[in-house]
């Protein structure tokens, strides 16, 4: 498992800054953090598993329509997307769980023991609200620990080109103010992710998850990030 400190030090290898003068750790890490979560949402799009998790219970009151990461129950802090949420009543043992049907709109449903139904909408779960509380439990895709330095352990194989060339990318860009550069490196990480994700795919063939495109970066008004 690659540490942090490879991919610095080939992202200043690309930035011709071996001796990291101006290119230090400190000033990589905000880099490396963007590219390593636009990494993670390129494979979750894919159907490529990062960390697939699963809450705690859940008790959810009956007026609740919402959960998010303020709500009261808050969602788990590392979630990406939600895949797949089962609901019971309180009191009910864990085999009592039901799925749960996803809708691309909350449904305007009148109030009934159970929810029935959820929406992901702006970051948010939507459930329709129920006529008492109810415990529901969510399966989801969840971020890994996030990069805070160069000690950490990076646990996807084989991302260390990817994550050299976009964070060199992104500093030559945002901080070197070098475009020019900026691009041709931005060029060799969607090669490396395309790899990336093929190689990835390809050893994961039986998830049954609609692959998408990965995310292209581009130049512009968000500082050349890719992204959410």
């Amino acid at each position: 498992m690659p540490l942090a400190s490879v991919v610095f030090a080939e992202a200043r290898m690309l930035l011709n800054d071996v001796a990291a003068k101006l290119y230090t750790d400190t000033i990589l890490l905000p880099p490396i953090k963007k590219a390593y979560r636009e990494l993670q949402q390129n494979l979750v799009d894919n159907g490529v598993s990062v960390a697939r998790d699963q809450s705690t219970a859940l008790t959810v009151g009956s007026t609740v329509e919402v959960l998010d990461f303020a709500s009261t129950p808050a969602l788990p802090s590392n979630l990406l997307y939600p895949i797949h949420l089962d609901e019971k009543l309180v009191g009910q043992a864990d085999t009592d769980y039901v799925p749960m049907t996803e809708r691309a709109w909350p449904p305007d449903l009148t109030p009934s023991d159970l929810r029935q139904y959820w929406s992901w909408l702006e970051d948010e779960i939507k459930i329709p609200q129920a006529t008492g509380s109810t415990v529901i439990r969510v399966r989801y895709w969840g971020g890994l620990a996030a990069i805070t330095g160069a000690s950490t352990d990076i646990p996807i194989l084989d991302s260390e080109t990817f994550l050299a060339s976009r964070t060199a990318a992104i500093a030559a860009f945002s901080l070197g103010k070098q475009p020019t550069l900026a691009a041709i490196l931005n060029e060799d990480a969607e090669k490396a992710l395309a790899i990336l994700l093929s190689t990835s795919v390809k050893n994961r063939q039986a998830l049954p998850t609609r692959r998408r495109p990965f995310r292209s970066f581009r130049f512009g008004s968000r500082f050349f990030f890719g992204g959410r």
